[in-house]
């Protein structure tokens, strides 16, 4: 795995583990295991969560319930960070406006 994409990996399962107090996370742990069906990989499983619309069932919207804005995905794109160069300008200004939107709420 590339340098750029580990540093992804690590920020997104530290996230897994701080979610643990508002939920469990089963699906996204799934698509973070090389050994899970549903493996995407770090960068394929940001780019799903971002793909989907946020339901009354999904992460960003029990995080954000919950008063927890700062540990959704979308918040890892607020400021500029270096693996940010894995995902396209598309998917970055998406997670921003969903950031912004629901800090607006």
């Amino acid at each position: 795995m590339p340098p750029l994409e580990k540093e992804l990996e690590t920020v997104l399962l530290k996230r897994y583990e701080q979610w643990k107090v508002v939920y469990n996370a089963t699906r996204f742990k799934g698509m973070m295991n090389p050994t899970s069906k549903t493996y995407k990989g770090p960068v394929g499983t940001v780019r799903h969560l971002l793909a989907k619309r946020p339901s009354v069932v999904s992460g960003f919207h029990r995080l954000t319930s919950a008063g927890q804005l700062e540990l959704t995905i979308e918040a890892l794109f607020k400021d500029d960070q270096p693996w940010h160069a894995l995902f396209t300008p598309m998917e970055i200004a998406k997670a921003r406006q969903r950031y912004h939107a629901a800090k607006t709420k």
